[in-house]
């Protein structure tokens, strides 16, 4: 490719700066912040080869943008990675109902002009997401980066048995209160929780919590790697999930990773009696967890997952 692609990357923020970072740095791309479709030259992203890269479910604003969405042009690259493909499913009542029934059949009319491209951020979205209608390519994300992430240090001691990250505003859509039934039944071991939403812990709310349940508020980058090197098990308990980033990184640190979900390297939680009765074993057969650190490094480190990313772009642009 010869010619340069300008892009707008947009979407969930979190995400939005771990993609828009991989693409400047490929001369291949030119990006450009969303704020740019608010602005007077936003008909430039009419014409020409021009794309709009948006992370998590259905793209721009119906209502902000619709002139995005009655053309061909600009190409919509949407990538789905989780809760964005639930939501879709949710059956909805209302204005919601009809906002929705308006964006599906726009949605498919671009799809079948060529100016809609879809990527699944897991291997069962794609396959949630056909149930919709709606052809998507398997594409992950990641932030393995080993030039960002702490180095493993093996004589860290291991005082953390399960840890567990847990929005204090979604507590049991990722499992904390069946989390807290492991800690009850299992009290001679020690339970982390990390509510990444909360700036502070509320004193009523840790006061209701069994004496081997530690929790934390939101912690930075280097106190989540320490987090990490400190615990023996990552536990994700989610109802529904992507391919979510903390379990790539707590297989990175060598944790054994207990999920919902089927994972090379981790154990899955089939139910809370089948998981709640392995607890014993595991901590008694516990070692590090080298393959999973292995399989992460070589199949998402972001250094050999770029090119991968970017070519996985270009191949759908150019059908």
């Amino acid at each position: 490719m010869n010619e340069q692609l300008e892009i707008i990357v947009g979407g969930n923020k979190y995400h939005r700066d771990l993609v828009q970072k991989v693409l400047d740095a490929d001369k291949r791309f030119e990006t450009h912040d969303p704020s740019v479709l608010k602005k007077f030259e936003c008909a430039h992203w009419l014409f020409g080869r021009k794309y709009i890269y948006w992370i998590s479910g259905r793209g721009p604003s119906l209502w902000r943008y619709i002139y995005l969405w009655i053309r061909r042009n600009p190409i919509l690259i949407i990538h789905w990675i989780g809760t964005d493909v639930l939501n879709e499913s949710n059956n909805k009542k209302g204005v919601a109902k009809l906002y929705s029934a308006i964006w599906k059949k726009l949605f498919l009319r671009k799809q079948k002009k060529g100016g809609l491209i879809n990527f699944a951020g897991s291997p069962w979205l794609v396959d949630e997401l056909a149930s919709l209608d709606i052809d998507a390519a398997y594409l992950p994300l990641t932030t393995i980066d080993e030039n960002q992430l702490s180095s493993t240090k093996s004589e860290i001691i291991k005082d953390i048995d399960f840890l567990s990250y847990v929005p204090y505003s979604k507590f049991q859509f990722y499992g904390g209160d069946k989390i807290l039934h492991l800690a009850e039944r299992w009290s001679d071991y020690t339970f982390l929780l990390i509510h990444p939403d909360l700036n502070e812990i509320p004193l009523d709310f840790s006061q209701k919590m069994p004496s081997n349940v530690i929790l934390s508020p939101r912690v930075d980058n280097a106190k989540m790697s320490e987090m990490y090197q400190r615990s023996r098990f990552f536990v994700r308990y989610t109802e529904h999930d992507g391919l979510s980033l903390s379990v790539l990184e707590a297989l990175y640190y060598r944790l054994h990773v207990l999920w919902t979900y089927d994972f090379p390297h981790t154990i899955k939680i089939e139910n809370q009696e089948q998981i709640s009765s392995l607890v014993p074993k595991l901590i008694e057969e516990w070692s590090p967890n080298d393959a999973g650190y292995t399989y992460v490094v070589e199949n998402f480190s972001v250094e050999k997952w770029k090119d991968y990313f970017i070519d996985s772009i270009n191949n759908n642009l150019k059908q």
